[in-house]
């Protein structure tokens, strides 16, 4: 058989195409099984957190007088300012919610920043040993809870969710994104 790539056609039949060397069909593939199981993770999580945020967002704007005097406890917001806080922190939990439900660009960045607000305002609340309810659901289950140790501990697990679900968006990101071009930059000079 004459070999096309020789002369600069490239072979059109499977019989044409070399079953060995550069061929990707035939390469070994690695398991999948792990691919599976983080991306089913990955979407748990970031449903999960999602409902999370929706649900904190949308019972907070039932009743944000409760809501205003639940972060009125802290001392850290003018009062003026409270009713504005009261709405509109629920409004970006609920937004930063439903966008993380449809993946829009930008929700789970403003997740990982609310939640880094809440953990430095419950670390507040914890360094000052302030006997107060978090204001993170409502009153009838802030009752229920140990305080805002519980609802700092409870934080730092949905912000380790949000790490892990950058990680599985930046391990899954095309090679020819920026970032990409900056690792390969990088790896190829270390070498």
């Amino acid at each position: 058989m004459i070999s096309l790539s020789r002369i600069g056609v490239k072979p059109t039949t499977s019989q044409e195409i070399p079953a060995t060397g550069n061929s990707a069909r035939f390469q070994p593939r690695p398991d999948r099984g792990e691919s599976v199981v983080l991306t089913w993770l990955y979407h748990g999580l970031r449903l999960g957190l999602a409902c999370i945020f929706i649900y904190a967002g949308f019972i907070k704007l039932l009743d944000p007088r409760a809501f205003a005097h639940a972060i009125a406890q802290y001392d850290l917001i003018p009062e003026m300012l409270l009713p504005l806080v009261a709405v509109g922190l629920p409004a970006l939990e609920l937004l930063a919610g439903v966008g993380l439900i449809f993946e829009v660009r930008g929700s789970l960045t403003l997740i990982a920043l609310l939640l880094l607000i809440f953990l430095v305002i419950l670390g507040y609340a914890i360094w000052q040993n302030l006997a107060i309810d978090c204001g993170c659901f409502t009153l009838d289950e802030l009752d229920a809870q140990d305080g805002v140790i519980t609802a700092f501990r409870r934080d730092l697990v949905m912000l380790g969710a949000t790490l892990f679900l950058y990680w599985r968006r930046w391990s899954r990101a095309p090679q020819n994104l920026w970032i990409g071009k900056i690792i390969k930059l990088f790896k190829g000079a270390t070498r």
